[in-house]
């Protein structure tokens, strides 16, 4: 999502919590992302911290597990938007389902490890240029913050995070969320890449 829209104004304290709305595979997403490291930096899983609290929003469910090319094609204003964050992104040649790095941080989560890889796997979608749709890529990822691999590919198959991921997608378009990056602040939604002092 593109866009930068707030429905209403208002500054927000720092104490209150931030409900977030992303999509690995959404390069707006990830910018929304570190600027929200930038206002409000994680210390621990956002369950505890009780900062921030990020859900997640399959932007793409119809993308088969596969993926596809990606097409080309000019990316100017993104480009431009990430460089006033000093950030160069780098995309996966494939347009990949984000559906598996969403189930596996749902695992995560209910291992208290949501904040270490949802950071893990925006950094491997946009600064390595990951697939984050294929499992051997997912299993190095969850590896890499002191999961079991093994255990959390397994579990992802289980209903119950396919509910929570299904759930958070129902409430934000009850919310009129239609995109991400997302947001719910103290009853006020904002949508698209948020400057860091509002997210402040």
């Amino acid at each position: 999502m593109t866009t930068r829209d707030q429905s209403q104004g208002g500054h927000a304290d720092n104490n209150m919590k931030i409900i977030s709305w992303s999509d690995y595979a959404c390069p707006f997403a990830y910018i929304g992302f570190k600027r929200l490291l930038v206002a409000r930096p994680l210390t621990s899983d956002s369950s505890e911290s009780g900062e921030v609290e990020w859900r997640a929003y399959e932007l793409h469910p119809e993308i088969p597990a596969g993926g596809f090319e990606r097409p080309r094609g000019k990316h100017g204003f993104l480009k431009a938007l990430a460089s006033e964050d000093g950030l160069t992104l780098r995309a996966s040649d494939r347009v990949w389902s984000s559906r598996p790095a969403l189930l596996a941080a749902e695992v995560a989560r209910s291992q208290g490890k949501h904040a270490e890889l949802h950071e893990r796997l925006f950094a491997a979608a946009w600064e390595e240029g990951l697939d984050l749709g294929r499992s051997d890529v997912l299993h190095t990822l969850i590896d890499d913050v002191g999961l079991d691999a093994a255990t959390v590919l397994t579990e992802m198959a289980q209903q119950r995070y396919l509910d929570a991921i299904v759930d958070a997608l129902e409430e934000a378009m009850m919310l009129g969320i239609t995109g991400t990056p997302s947001y719910l602040l103290s009853g006020q939604v904002l949508r698209g890449v948020q400057e860091v002092e509002a997210l402040r």
